[in-house]
Parts: C-alpha cells; structure tokens; sequence
C-alpha cells in the first residue's frame, strides 16, 4: 500500500515540507561553526578548527538527509498529481460516452445525427406558390458623403490624387 502523505496549504506533502525546512536551517547553522573555524585559523587553534569543521561537516550531512526528504516528498507529489490527472481524464471520457450513448438513444435511425427537421405548413406551401419572387432593386448611384464630428453632412472634399509618404 503507497504511503498517504497529508498536503498542507500551499499545496505540498509533509514530506517537501519537512525536507524544505530541515535543509535550510541546517545550513544556516553550519555558519555557526563556519564562523567558530574562521576565528580558531586567525588564532591558529588547530584542535578547535578541527571540532568547529566536524560540527559543520554534521550540519552538512543533515542537510543532504533533508533534500533526500525532500526529494522523496517531491516525487509522491508528481505521482500523486499524475493519478489525479488521470482519474479526471477518465471521468471525462466516460462522461462523454455517456453523453454520445444517451444523443444515439434518442436520434431517429433515419436521419443524420446532428441535424435539425423543419416541418412547413399546407398554407404555407401554398403562399410560396403564389409569390412571385421580389426582383432585384438597382443600386442606387450616388456620390460619398462626409460627415462631420457633430453629424452634419458636409460638402464632399475634391478629389485630391492620394500621396504616400515614407520616413526613416
């Protein structure tokens, strides 16, 4: 049975969580230590350089352990994710099928399947009949007209040759 790991707020496992903060305060501590190795160099105390190093060695391995964590915490996450993806994904395949099955249930086995039926009327076949179809109206032949910003119409500007203007 996987391991069921509970999400937080920002939407991460305990696991990256854990691994996040173990990992950072790890190796803000080492600076303790890293300071203590500075001063004992300055002062040339071996022994003491020698306890300060293994002190931030261990610091340093903790926090390699939490990024582990971390990593772990990481990949449940994306497997997790990938499950949920494909959950929807076949929900959402099943919802159409369903939706595809209950459309063929309820179509007519003559007619094609996404297609409306118009039904006409006796009276209004036999109106049709006797319209005779409107002719066409002929364009009407005027020249523009301009308008101005308030509505007015305002004589038509002189045809001027248009120009082009192009700059660098």
């Amino acid at each position: 049975m996987p391991e069921i790991y509970p999400k937080g707020d920002a939407g991460m496992n305990i696991q990256m969580m854990e691994g996040l903060l173990g990992a950072s305060s790890n190796i803000k501590l080492s600076g303790t230590p890293m300071s203590v190795y500075r001063q004992a160099s300055a002062e040339g105390d071996t022994e003491k350089m020698k306890r300060a190093l293994g002190y931030t060695g261990e610091c340093a391995e903790k926090a390699v352990k939490y990024q582990e964590k971390l990593d772990k915490g990481m990949k449940a996450e994306a497997k997790a994710e990938r499950e949920k993806a494909k959950l929807e994904q076949e929900a959402a395949i099943e919802k159409r099928r369903e939706e595809r099955k209950r459309s063929e249930e309820g179509a007519e086995p003559d007619r094609p399947q996404g297609t409306d039926v118009v039904q006409i009327s006796e009276a209004a076949k036999a109106a049709l009949k006797n319209n005779k179809p409107a002719e066409a109206a002929e364009p009407i032949d005027s020249e523009p007209v301009t308008y101005t910003p308030a509505g007015e119409v305002s004589a038509a500007p002189a045809e001027s040759e248009p120009t082009i203007s192009f700059t660098a």
